[in-house]
């Protein structure tokens, strides 16, 4: 019997070491949604002021639902694109996606950190379909 309970003591151990360290996969970038409802101090259903990058674009983003946002952003010389995204209470990542036929590559992805609720300002770094990286910044357009 002690055997027994002794295994069974050295099983449920490893089991919770094994739960508390393990964090999800480490490829795992888009921010978990949790009960996160505001976006640069902007709740649920309501549109955010217009945000401005450092590429000129100009994101008109509406907070959908806790920790999801969705709109368009005007890329200039490419055209309007559809946006979703998610954020939590410090990560964001929004996905724009060309809809239009022309030359321009198909979909890239802004995936970052912002300043929370009260913060106005984000960055982080993007990629595209097209093999291209870099650094981004966006605030509110002044």
């Amino acid at each position: 019997m002690k055997k027994l309970l002794g295994g069974f003591f050295a099983m449920f151990a490893m089991i919770v070491l094994l739960g508390s360290v393990y964090a999800g996969p480490a490829d795992d970038v888009a921010p978990q949604v949790g009960n996160n409802t505001r976006f640069f101090g902007v709740s649920v259903d309501q549109d955010l002021p217009v945000i401005c990058d450092n590429y000129g674009y100009k994101w008109s983003l509406n907070v959908t639902g806790p920790g999801q946002l969705a709109g368009t952003v005007n890329t200039g010389g490419c055209g309007i694109w559809n946006v979703t995204g998610t954020f939590d209470a410090v990560n964001v990542q929004v996905i724009a996606t060309n809809g239009t036929s022309n030359s321009c590559c198909k979909q890239f992805t802004y995936t970052g950190k912002h300043t929370g609720r009260q913060g106005k300002t984000a960055s982080g770094s993007w990629s595209n379909t097209c093999g291209s990286s870099g650094s981004w910044t966006m605030a509110i357009c002044n």
